[in-house]
């Protein structure tokens, strides 16, 4: 058993975790198949919900992991699952560690902050939250924005009060969230005033809206019952860039980012900042790894997607 004590800190490394629109049915089923810490990692969460995570993740369709309800957790207990195998096997840990919107999650629980277990529990509750804005003031929709400046997209969202700024993902790539006409009109405005692409993300609800307001009461209620402790790798919040330790902030940004956008290119600042040259991406990997590289070509990134990416990264 390894502990605390025993592993190994990799200086420069930052551990990365991924939200949702990064899912896939079959994602870390290489890691389930291969490795038996995953799997007992993995059949522990899922016999804490009412859900069936293995049939889910493994042999469900598109549209049943898009639910968030679903998605949530089954992208949490994916990445903490093949983390804490990672940890088992290969006695590391690393510098720092951050996740993209659900996956501050996944970072809390693989920095110590949050049991694991009540981790997953908290994203289906989290996402039954979402579900239900979702059906009352939604769903609305997202577009991410390219080849526009983000203070252009920014002014295009200001005069409305339903629909803004999402997710800063690169310096010319954001997305914007609301409801469905509040999305259209900021589209028609920043066609009219720049080259801007658009692409319609395949999503469940407007995330980090305010179509997502009345979620937020909800997610307190059920942060309420959650115990969290100081962590003990340092986390990068995805609202602020802020990087802490302190339970109080990973509370208070838990719930800041239900209608506030993630400010991923100021997470990836952070990490340049703090001396990080290498991110490790956990699975379903890829999508926050392109991003790094557009940000800051400099730091080396390496995605987890096979258990011979892992021997490769760790030993």
């Amino acid at each position: 058993m390894v502990t605390a004590e025993s592993l190994t800190r990799r200086s420069g490394t930052a551990f990365v975790f991924p939200g949702q629109g990064s899912q896939h049915v079959g994602m870390g089923r290489a890691f389930y198949d291969e490795w038996p810490e995953m799997r007992a990692t993995f059949d522990a969460f899922d016999a804490t919900l009412d859900i069936d995570l293995r049939e889910l993740c493994f042999d469900g369709t598109a549209e049943a992991i898009q639910q968030p309800s679903v998605t949530q957790p089954i992208l949490l207990a994916t990445g903490i699952a093949t983390h804490e195998a990672v940890t088992e096997r290969f006695g590391v840990e690393p510098a720092i560690v951050t996740g993209h919107s659900l996956g501050h999650f996944t970072a809390l629980a693989a920095a110590n902050a949050m049991e694991p277990a009540t981790a997953v529990t908290l994203t289906r509750d989290r996402g039954r939250c979402m579900e239900a804005a979702a059906s009352k003031d939604g769903p609305g929709r997202m577009v991410a924005v390219l080849m526009a400046d983000p203070a252009a997209t920014d002014d295009a969202c200001s005069t409305r009060d339903d629909v803004g700024v999402a997710l800063y993902n690169a310096p010319r790539q954001t997305v914007i969230s609301g409801t469905s006409d509040g999305v259209a009109a900021v589209q028609e405005t920043l066609q009219a005033r720049s080259r801007a692409r658009f692409r319609k993300l395949d999503v469940g609800a407007a995330f980090h809206s305010p179509v997502m307001a009345s979620a937020v009461s909800c997610v307190e209620a059920a942060m309420a019952e959650v115990t969290m402790h100081e962590a003990t790798v340092p986390i990068v919040s995805d609202v602020s860039g802020e990087t802490y330790t302190a339970p109080a902030i990973a509370r208070r940004d838990l719930t800041t980012q239900i209608t506030s956008p993630v400010d991923w290119v100021t997470v990836v600042e952070t990490l340049r900042t703090r001396g990080i040259e290498r991110v490790v991406e956990f699975p379903p990997a890829g999508v926050l790894s392109s991003l790094v590289e557009r940000i800051a070509p400099e730091i080396d990134c390496l995605t987890l997607e096979t258990p011979a990416d892992a021997r490769e990264a760790f030993t």
